[in-house]
């Protein structure tokens, strides 16, 4: 049987929520391809903590991600947001394909420019810095991409989350719900990120040591290494134009 878990986030047959417009408004930005957990996660730690959360997009038609039968509808379009109180970028394993969409790039250019705070999580950060929002910040990434992050300006940390000023980033993937947790403390208070961690009942424990290249060792680093491009390279395989197309609308529109 074909199953599809559509996400409708947040709004349901076409109808508004209810906004608290003395509310913060965090703005998560969705494309195709996205990695789910990148967005799940700190979706988990804020949506329900009193701020106005969108998930903005071209249009409200559902968005395929990763996962082939995991879907998300927006709740709001580009035309419809101008601007943000704090921007969130997740990744993707191909964050390469959005950067040729003008008007996406336009959007999180405008509205990054004026925002509290910009961030990211995994391979947002990449996307951020090639709507020209990153140049001469501080970045977290996922371990293998830190070189994109270098190509348009950014300057690679090879930690979980990184702060510098008021952007905001998280590292790979599953950094989402910590990214989301030191949001929350600074939005809010360590108190209220604290409470949070604790209804989520997140105590990560691995059943391995191998998160990180250097705890992974030399063999299974390579194996990760050769999947990962491998799979960028079938999903794909002219990605290195748009990073050309990309640093051209980056070195315009820097900020």
């Amino acid at each position: 049987m074909n199953k599809e878990w559509i996400t409708e986030l947040p709004c349901t047959d076409g109808q508004r929520r209810n906004k608290n417009t003395n509310s913060k408004t965090i703005a998560f930005f969705l494309f195709p391809e996205l990695t789910p957990l990148d967005l799940v996660g700190p979706a988990t730690v804020l949506e329900d903590r009193g701020f106005n959360v969108e998930y903005v997009w071209h249009n409200r038609e559902k968005i395929n991600t990763e996962i082939n039968s995991f879907k998300f509808y927006p709740s709001i379009t580009f035309d419809e947001l101008e601007y943000v109180d704090i921007l969130c970028v997740p990744g993707a394993l191909d964050p390469f394909s959005i950067m040729r969409d003008e008007k996406a790039m336009r959007w999180l250019n405008k509205v990054g420019k004026n925002a509290e705070y910009v961030t990211s999580v995994c391979t947002g950060s990449i996307i951020l810095a090639a709507a020209g929002l990153m140049n001469g910040y501080k970045a977290a990434t996922h371990w293998l991409m830190g070189e994109y992050l270098t190509e348009f300006g950014a300057i690679p940390v090879h930690e979980r989350v990184v702060i510098d000023r008021n952007r905001i980033t998280g590292g790979g993937i599953t950094a989402g719900i910590e990214f989301g947790l030191q949001l929350l403390s600074i939005l809010r208070s360590e108190d209220e990120a604290k409470t949070m961690q604790l209804i989520m009942h997140y105590d990560p424990q691995p059943p391995f040591n191998a998160g990180t290249p250097n705890t992974a060792g030399d063999k299974i680093t390579k194996m990760a290494t050769d999947e990962t491009y491998q799979l960028l390279a079938q999903k794909t395989p002219d990605y290195q134009q748009s990073i050309m197309a990309a640093k051209k609308f980056m070195e315009e529109n820097l900020c």
